[in-house]
């Protein structure tokens, strides 16, 4: 009880420095930052949850493939629509995975495979694009990621990717949870956990490639990894650590966006580093 209580108040201040930081910089970088920080944490408990973590890894991959494969889908049909054929691209390629881990393929070595195959397929794909598509394609944006480019488009997806994985994570907790937990039990009591691996594959695809442009190729796995792993050295509940998780997620995306500025540095690679001290701090903390 005591635990929640102070995480609560970590949560408003922190979303009083986020107001804050609106009001000395252009609020679409905080709503960017606070959005995509809060979608990554949600999908990180889940991934956490579900021991998805062999997939979570491979994730950067297929969205760098998925959304170079969207630029030239774009240029093709249909200019507006290349964040929405990114996503399409990136959830076809993510239920590929889930479909030979459900057809009892090792997860190691399922990943392997794709690891290899997306990571070979996104270099001739970028290569592709730069040469042959007259686009504007900044392959430096996908790697390290930029909030402070980040288009109007750019905002609405990562709000709508949020809003999306808040929903679905409050409607089906438990049961992720307790899948996570014992999976044969959870067949026993007749649910169908086809449908929420489906639900895990999809909120871990949309939020990878629709926030590529923000966190960055390099950065979406910090983003993805490190806020459970905090939480869970910290928390004394689920929904503490789904607390942490948020908090921490928030924390590090905010300061890091503020000592981007200020220092004129990647922000996404100072939040990043921020996640990196929270993370030690954590250790330390649980060791006291």
């Amino acid at each position: 009880m005591k635990q929640d209580l102070v995480l609560a108040g970590l949560l408003t201040a922190t979303l009083l420095y986020a107001l804050g930081l609106s009001t000395m910089y252009n609020p679409l970088w905080v709503l960017v930052m606070v959005s995509a920080s809060v979608g990554f944490a949600i999908v990180s408990v889940i991934v956490a949850y579900r021991r998805l973590f062999f997939l979570a890894s491979e994730m950067s991959h297929v969205s760098f493939l998925a959304v170079t494969l969207g630029i030239y889908l774009s240029y093709v049909l249909w200019r507006e629509l290349e964040i929405v054929l990114s996503i399409v691209v990136g959830l076809g390629l993510t239920y590929i995975v889930g479909y030979m881990i459900h057809r009892r393929v090792d997860p190691s070595i399922a990943t392997s495979v794709f690891v290899g195959s997306t990571t070979s397929l996104s270099v001739l794909a970028a290569y592709f694009v730069l040469t042959r598509v007259p686009v504007a394609y900044n392959i430096a944006s996908l790697i390290i990621g930029d909030p402070l480019l980040a288009t109007y488009s750019d905002v609405i997806t990562c709000v709508l990717a949020t809003v999306l994985t808040l929903a679905a994570f409050v409607f089906t907790y438990h049961e992720q949870a307790s899948i996570g937990l014992d999976r044969v039990a959870v067949k026993i009591a007749g649910v169908d956990t086809r449908v929420y691996d489906l639900l895990a594959y999809t909120l871990l695809g949309v939020n990878t490639v629709g926030m590529l442009k923000i966190t960055g190729y390099i950065m979406e796995h910090v983003f993805i990894l490190m806020p459970p792993a905090i939480a869970f050295s910290l928390a004394r509940s689920y929904r503490g650590a789904v607390y942490i998780a948020v908090v921490s997620s928030l924390v590090a995306s905010l300061i890091g966006l503020h000592l981007g500025i200020l220092l004129n540095l990647a922000p996404s690679g100072m939040a990043g580093l921020m996640m990196l001290l929270m993370y030690i701090a954590s250790l330390l903390v649980k060791r006291a």
